[in-house]
């Protein structure tokens, strides 16, 4: 009987033993309550190192995780319990080559130019493509009233990236010729006979010829911008007629 007890005794030792290394196994092997989820675990290394997990794995309880940032791959331990990075080294063996990003499809120039003409009201200039920043675009120069405002466009999207505009010296107006021939007909009454202008050295001015009724004519020099009168000259056609009456 004794004997009997002292087996018993031993084989629930036994099993007690066995029961305790499974568990311990059994809590290496599955993961706590407490432990980070490989979802929360990506998006710890995500957001601390801005970059992007390409693999992710648990082993130990520890995570392996690599982590593709620009050009080159990380390889980093985490604890998968506390979140704590155990390891972070740059991975040798190979880097992780960017495609090339797409070709952007350039809009036609016709669009383009109508997209700054929507944009500043006035007459296209020039129009030509250069390169701002590797980035394709289009340069153009658009009169308006009283400026010259200089557009730069982007080539693919149509987006302006840069305006700027200047004041632009319009040269001062010059009378019309009807203008000319009110003022001359202001200073000498008369029919006018012919109009021209002139110009002698910095000075342009119109020219006016009249006939008067009592057979005389005037020359009126107006200036051609601020309208002034600057000379009044005659040429008197009575005395001429009067020496052709004495011939006969």
């Amino acid at each position: 009987m004794k004997k009997l007890s002292w087996f018993w005794v031993t084989m629930c030792s036994i099993i007690i033993v066995i029961v305790f290394v499974s568990w311990q196994q059994f809590e290496k092997l599955s993961p706590s309550a407490d432990m980070l989820t490989e979802q929360e675990a990506q998006e710890l290394v995500q957001e601390r190192y801005q970059g992007k997990v390409t693999l992710l794995k648990l082993f130990d309880q520890q995570y392996q995780i690599e982590l593709q940032k620009q050009n080159k791959l990380y390889v980093i331990k985490l604890d998968a319990q506390s979140g704590k990075i155990l390891s972070f080294n740059e991975s040798t063996e190979s880097t992780v080559p960017f495609p090339d990003p797409p070709l952007k499809v350039e809009l036609p120039e016709e669009e383009l130019k109508q997209i700054v003409l929507g944009a500043v009201n006035g007459s296209l200039v020039s129009f030509e493509k250069v390169d701002t920043n590797q980035q394709p675009s289009y340069k153009a120069i658009v009169n308006e009233a009283d400026k010259q405002t200089t557009i730069i466009v982007d080539a693919a999207s149509g987006d302006i990236l840069f305006t700027t505009s200047s004041v632009v010296n319009q040269p001062p107006n010059r009378l019309t010729e009807n203008e000319a021939v009110t003022i001359a007909s202001s200073q000498v009454q008369g029919e006018v006979d012919d109009i021209w202008l002139d110009t002698q050295g910095d000075q342009t001015f119109y020219l006016v010829k009249i006939e008067t009724s009592d057979d005389r004519e005037a020359t009126v020099q107006i200036h051609a911008i601020t309208g002034e009168v600057m000379s009044v000259s005659w040429d008197d056609h009575r005395s001429d007629k009067k020496d052709d009456d004495d011939d006969d």
